[in-house]
């Protein structure tokens, strides 16, 4: 084999008609396999023949009949058609692939913001599969672990993108029958085990009120406060209605809220992706400050 071949620009086209020629024999058949004037397949063929240097076909008549050149080429040109074919298939297939984008978000983000919307995205989306992760770590993004993350602290480094969503409120919730049947100086408290501004905020606004039930989860939170335990932290946004919770005032007039802002984030890089984009518009019309829960 030598060690350089010439570079003689070959077109893969050029190919592709030759092969439909040799098989359909006239131009009239080949133009109508590939859907072009027939004048394109002479043209392409001509090309390719300059190309290589070689006569490929002897025309007798309105057919076109393989020389001995063409001949030995036309078993090699013949796989490589059925190469690019497979090639093409399986780029459409990619194309059509479901392709899987994963959200990282702490808990509270997922369960009572993004879970109620879904439907809404699937429905607009169906060729995208999220992968949804409890995370409150912002490596995800740069190990490549999460696409998109959703974050109560805006980031500082320079190579992430951040949109500020919405302000996200909390504060103190209890079951009607609780306040019914406990005087105030008996409440006892629900509330975050995690070191964060929400945690000290609340720890602060508790005092030194017992804490009976101290964990990183709101929805066991809400159990324990719908099961009768005490006065607990919640989100605003997930205490529905018929939920028998009531908002407690724990100092002044009115139940004290803590608000905490909602940051998309993503990495530079990978925000050029069409699906991600898809989902970061998703999520930024969705979770928005102008969205309600249950739109």
């Amino acid at each position: 084999m030598p060690a350089d071949l010439p570079n003689t620009g070959l077109d893969w086209n050029d190919v592709r008609h030759f092969v439909t020629l040799v098989e359909q024999e006239t131009l009239t058949a080949a133009a109508e396999a590939l859907d072009v004037q027939h004048s394109t397949v002479s043209r392409r063929v001509a090309q390719l023949e300059a190309c290589l240097g070689l006569r490929l076909f002897d025309r007798i008549g309105k057919r076109y009949w393989l020389t001995e050149e063409g001949q030995r080429l036309y078993a090699h040109a013949r796989e490589l058609a059925k190469d690019m074919r497979a090639f093409q298939r399986l780029a459409h297939g990619q194309r059509q692939a479901i392709t899987k984008v994963t959200v990282t978000a702490p808990p509270v983000v997922l369960r009572w913001l993004l879970l109620p919307r879904l439907a809404r995205f699937y429905a607009t989306q169906p060729g995208i599969a999220l992968r949804l992760q409890s995370s409150t770590e912002l490596h995800d993004l740069h190990q490549r672990q999460a696409d998109i993350a959703l974050r109560l602290q805006r980031p500082e480094a320079p190579d992430l993108v951040v949109r500020r969503l919405r302000q996200l409120h909390f504060g103190f919730y209890a079951a009607t029958e609780y306040l019914r049947h406990t005087a105030r100086s008996d409440w006892r408290f629900l509330t975050l085990s995690t070191h964060n501004p929400l945690s000290r905020w609340a720890q602060d606004t508790i005092g030194n009120g017992p804490v009976l039930l101290a964990c990183n989860d709101f929805e066991l939170i809400r159990q324990g406060i719908a099961a009768g335990l005490g006065v607990g932290l919640l989100p605003v946004d997930g205490v529905a209605s018929g939920q028998e919770l009531t908002a407690v005032t724990l100092h002044g007039a009115q139940p004290e809220r803590h608000e905490q802002a909602l940051y998309l984030v993503m990495h530079e890089d990978v925000r050029r992706s069409p699906k991600v984009r898809a989902v970061a518009d998703f999520l930024a019309q969705a979770l928005s400050s102008s969205s309600s829960l249950g739109q």
